[in-house]
């Protein structure tokens, strides 16, 4: 795609306390969870941002040998809000020309890339507009932000991220239905997660 494309960032910084250890290198269908993410984004054609946080070091060697730029953020403690802001920064400085940021999570390993090419193509129909994904209780990840939305959400703080952020002014946002898109929007937060989701 052109310069002026939009961007994925990949939000794979938290310190999963939840799961026990580092989720982003859990082993998903033979590969680490956030490997498996990147390389559904890089399918994409786009530019790709991985955020880092926790483990960054380990979990970089699992992207190493993908086309992809990774940028590490020190206050990955402040919750995923600073995360987000974190990737927005990151690509609008290495991006500058970029139309929008899609915002996805590493730990939705089986979200597909039809969801995220159809985004992609609402987003270049309709370059001004917010665009996420219809899940319970209203938007969430992914979702892609226009270039005019981007300095506010590179301001986001704490523990809420595009999903809160989104949800702040639904009548601004235009939904899509995952299902059309045959996505799966299951997040792994835990172990059991984990068993029920490589049983299925």
């Amino acid at each position: 795609m052109s310069a002026s494309s939009p961007v994925i960032v990949l939000l794979a910084a938290g310190e999963a306390s939840r799961f026990g250890s580092l989720k982003q290198l859990a082993m998903i269908e033979g590969e680490p969870m956030v490997r498996g993410a990147s390389r559904q984004a890089l399918a994409c054609g786009v530019p790709v941002l991985a955020v880092l946080g926790a483990g960054a070091e380990r979990v970089a060697s699992a992207l190493a040998d993908l086309p992809l730029q990774t940028v590490v953020h020190e206050g990955w403690r402040d919750g995923l809000g600073s995360s987000l802001a974190a990737g927005v920064r990151a690509a609008q400085q290495a991006h500058p020309q970029s139309s929008g940021v899609l915002v996805m999570l590493a730990d939705q390993p089986r979200l597909g890339t039809a969801l995220l090419a159809h985004l992609l193509a609402l987003h270049a129909q309709s370059p001004t507009q917010i665009i996420a994904t219809a899940q319970p209780g209203g938007a969430g990840p992914p979702a892609l932000f226009p270039r005019s939305e981007l300095d506010a959400l590179a301001e986001t703080r704490g523990q809420h991220g595009a999903r809160e952020w989104l949800r702040r002014d639904p009548a601004r946002v235009r939904l899509v239905d995952p299902t059309h898109c045959s996505a799966d929007l299951r997040d792994i937060d835990t172990p059991d997660d984990l068993h029920r989701f490589t049983a299925s």
